[in-house]
């Protein structure tokens, strides 16, 4: 865990440097790999599914590197780092190959990414399958916005690992064999990269969705101030016409004559089939 006491002590029991500490503690840090005199230093984002709020947020492991230790700290979000203490409480005294144990650890959670993946891309399919049935509803539109949010949260976290993975190739050669590293965290870092790749694509399905809703409540909105021109205009002239004849003046035509209300009804009405008659002429309808 990463209280500052619990830190504090690990500082002085394995000489690591106060800016490293720091880094360890709120808020969070950027992805990144240092190199020390004595060991290396590495903050690494893995994104995490909050099942109640339906969100991903992004959760920070550091990693503290050399030739005799292994140290992590975080905050005990993500399952797979309880799992793989526990595995190593079991077996504490055997000895384990600090290289082979990092390997395991960052190869496990890259592969914790792999079912989120699967669930966005779920959910960017359903979008898909209800999009032209519901475009117009609020609920599509938060669909689309949330998995937007999601992509973005999970990119950010997940995209410096395949740069980090293969500067860590390097940088970790003067505490482990070189042929290992090479065997293994190259493979991971194809790994990261093909995460990454995944992410861009259905950040791309998503963007491409949000538009084609955006255009669809466009051409919907269109449709009806189309509608509205089109009444407007039709009841302008009808109802002007209306308008004079229900002056009080003495020289009005048809007023007086015989059946001069359907006379006037009778007008009106042809007005308004003359002027659609010229609208679906014109296609306007």
């Amino acid at each position: 865990e990463t209280g500052k006491a619990r830190m504090d002590f690990l500082a002085k029991k394995y000489n690591l440097l106060e800016e490293d500490i720091l880094d360890v503690l709120p808020p969070t840090q950027t992805s990144k790999l240092v190199e020390r005199e004595d060991y290396l230093f590495i903050i690494l984002l893995f994104p995490i599914y909050d099942r109640e709020e339906k969100c991903i947020r992004t959760e920070e492991i550091n990693f503290f590197i050399a030739k005799n230790f292994l140290i992590t700290a975080h905050d005990n979000k993500i399952p797979i780092m309880k799992s793989i203490f526990d595995d190593c409480q079991k077996n504490k005294d055997e000895h384990r190959d600090l290289s082979a144990l990092l390997y395991e650890i960052l190869n496990k959670l890259l592969h914790y990414c792999f079912p989120m993946l699967r669930h966005i891309n779920e959910d960017i399919e359903l979008i898909e399958e209800r999009l032209f049935k519901q475009f117009e509803k609020k609920e599509i539109v938060e669909k689309i916005l949330r998995v937007k949010t999601n992509i973005f949260d999970f990119e950010r976290a997940v995209q410096p690992h395949e740069y980090i993975l293969n500067k860590l190739v390097n940088s970790a050669a003067r505490f482990f064999p070189a042929k290992k590293l090479e065997n293994n965290f190259i493979v991971m870092a194809e790994t990261a990269k093909e995460i990454s790749l995944s992410v861009k694509s259905y950040k791309d399905a998503i963007n491409a969705l949000h538009e084609a809703n955006a255009t669809l409540v466009e051409y919907r909105v269109n449709q009806i101030i189309k509608t509205l021109t089109i009444f407007a205009v039709i009841t302008f002239p009808l109802t002007l016409t209306a308008t004079l004849f229900s002056m009080r003046t003495t020289s009005t035509p048809i007023i007086g004559s015989p059946y001069d209300f359907w006379k006037i009804t009778g007008g009106l009405a042809a007005g308004a089939i003359t002027l659609l008659a010229i609208f679906k002429v014109r296609k306007w309808i």
